[in-house]
């Protein structure tokens, strides 16, 4: 089911990233010259203020074209707002966990032409929570990390990762989130982000008490990336 589900929606896309990558040399020269730069960590941690502040920082500070972004696409047909759903409605999550991540990674397809403009048209994009989220909470969920791993394969790769590490404030938790109410399975996704993290090489910071030190942190681990 899941297979057949990623293969159905994803073979056209697939065609047209072929398409550009071997008819359109200019996109891609450009592609070599930008930087893709992704931001993970637990839910409630400051992805998203920090993500903003820095794509902030790049456009005020080192003059760059910036887009930030965040996934999933909930608003992108079918699989945005089934995902919603599967995480936000009343029934809570109503399909296999492979199967919900099948629906994760149909969603990056369903994006990536757009994602390969905007590495075309921009000099940075920031993201929050691409592919490594996934495979961190479908193996925290019980599914085969190796299994997430080959179906995220085929996806865009990033320059930079970024792991924020500390505690998750719980005033912004949203209440009826499958993930966020469940303090033991945000722990087990705190494991699997850290040991990835220590795999791959990717950078870490910890978050502050105070916001301001914390973008500070992360301009000064971060700019060197950009020459800046």
């Amino acid at each position: 089911m899941a297979i057949g589900l990623i293969n159905i929606i994803t073979q056209p896309i697939y065609k047209l990233n072929c398409t550009l990558a071997t008819g359109n040399a200019i996109l891609w020269s450009k592609l070599t010259k930008i930087m893709f730069i992704t931001f993970y960590g637990i839910n409630n941690i400051g992805k998203t203020t920090h993500a903003k502040r820095f794509a902030q920082r790049c456009e005020e500070l080192a003059g760059l074209k910036v887009k930030y972004l965040k996934f999933p696409l909930y608003d992108l047909p079918p699989s945005g707002p089934f995902l919603n759903e599967q995480l936000r409605g009343d029934a809570g999550q109503t399909v296999t966990e492979e199967e919900l991540q099948t629906w994760f990674v149909v969603n990056r397809w369903q994006h990536q032409p757009q994602l390969m403009r905007d590495l075309a048209e921009y000099d940075v994009v920031v993201a929050e929570d691409y592919v490594q989220t996934g495979i961190a909470w479908g193996t925290a969920k019980g599914a085969s990390e190796e299994w997430l791993e080959a179906i995220n394969a085929p996806l865009l790769k990033e320059d930079v990762s970024v792991l924020m590490l500390g505690e998750r404030s719980k005033d912004a938790m949203e209440e009826q989130h499958v993930h966020e109410t469940n303090d033991e399975l945000i722990a087990k996704c705190d494991e699997v982000l850290r040991r990835r993290a220590s795999r791959l090489g990717w950078l870490t910071v910890e978050v502050q008490p105070e916001k301001d030190d914390t973008e500070a942190l992360v301009w000064e681990m971060l700019k060197g990336k950009l020459g800046a």
